[in-house]
């Protein structure tokens, strides 16, 4: 491109207090030209000082009152955004300085409705950070690999501004897999998707065996919502059943007992946390499976969103 699009940043964020500080900071860093980078900072319901930390950037603040859901936060960033590109980031990454202008290179073929980034693991001090990047959570390769669409984590990515008038928002009502969703929904409108490697944002993982249950929590009930709207995005995404799961997790119980004797004698506790860490994983396949099954659905028309076509939420491939 020989003129810099104006390009607006959306970051949602919920009690976010300790990291968004970080995010904008970085993000007001970029190398791309000022007068032609909008960054919008998404309040969506934060019960600590999330606000109060935003409010001390030079960025534009918004809100997000009646959905919790990071889906509805970027939608709320949408249309208070100004920019031709719209690229996407989350409150615990920390984007590189030439992020937003690789991301925004990336979409100058005319077939690339999108781009995706790379997403590496900021340093870690807990054993569950360090699981975390042992097991390539988040490595946005992995969604361009998959036997279907590949898909955007909104970690890191962006769109054109065309496409969304298109094919409509992200969907709020999908507690997580909004961006496969609607990565999905664009391709089948004939856009195509770029990778762009050398865009890269540094994410913070979980630190904690809890926070690493409720992540999966949410993963699980996202793919068990995609399931039902994707049949095939089911064949290579297991549907979390409770069977399955506990059968997995009576064997991480058994790998940990079993490693447990020689971590001690070496003094390395992270071999037998392992298995105990993917017990944590597979627990939250399971709370989110269940949550899904047997907990309130939320009504699409409830919340105001509808599909821009009726087949944007048929069989993606």
């Amino acid at each position: 491109m020989s003129t810099l699009p104006l390009a607006s940043v959306i970051v949602p964020a919920y009690n976010a207090a300790a990291t968004i500080g970080d995010t904008l900071e970085a993000l007001l860093g970029q190398d791309y030209p000022t007068d032609r980078l909008e960054i919008i900072a998404v309040d969506n319901r934060s019960t600590d000082a999330t606000a109060a930390v935003m409010s001390r950037f030079p960025v534009r603040v918004v809100g997000e009152r009646l959905v919790q859901s990071s889906y509805a936060a970027r939608n709320t960033g949408l249309r208070a955004a100004r920019g031709a590109v719209l690229l996407f980031t989350d409150a615990d990454c920390v984007p590189a300085r030439e992020w937003a202008r690789t991301l925004v290179a990336a979409l100058a073929d005319d077939d690339a409705g999108g781009a995706a980034g790379r997403i590496e693991a900021a340093p870690g001090t807990t054993l569950v950070e360090r699981f975390q990047t042992d097991v390539h959570v988040l490595e946005a390769e992995s969604a361009f690999t998959r036997p279907a669409l590949p898909f955007a984590q909104t970690a890191n990515a962006a769109y054109r501004r065309t496409v969304f008038e298109r094919v409509g928002l992200f969907d709020p009502t999908l507690v997580s897999g909004g961006d496969l969703d609607f990565a999905w929904r664009m391709q089948r409108a004939g856009w195509g998707l770029a990778f762009a490697p050398g865009a890269v944002v540094r994410h913070r993982h979980r630190r904690t065996f809890r926070g690493l249950v409720k992540l999966f929590a949410k993963n699980g009930h996202g793919a068990a919502l995609l399931g039902e709207r994707y049949p095939s995005y089911a064949a290579y995404q297991s549907l979390r059943v409770p069977l399955c799961r506990l059968k997995e997790m009576a064997g991480d119980l058994a790998r940990c007992a079993a490693a447990l004797p020689g971590a001690l004698v070496r003094g390395d506790p992270y071999v037998a946390l392992f298995p105990l860490f993917e017990l944590g994983v597979h627990l939250g396949d399971l709370i989110g499976w269940l949550d899904w099954r047997l907990g309130p659905r939320r009504g699409r028309e409830a919340l105001g969103y509808l599909p821009a076509r009726p087949e944007d939420v048929r069989e993606a491939v």
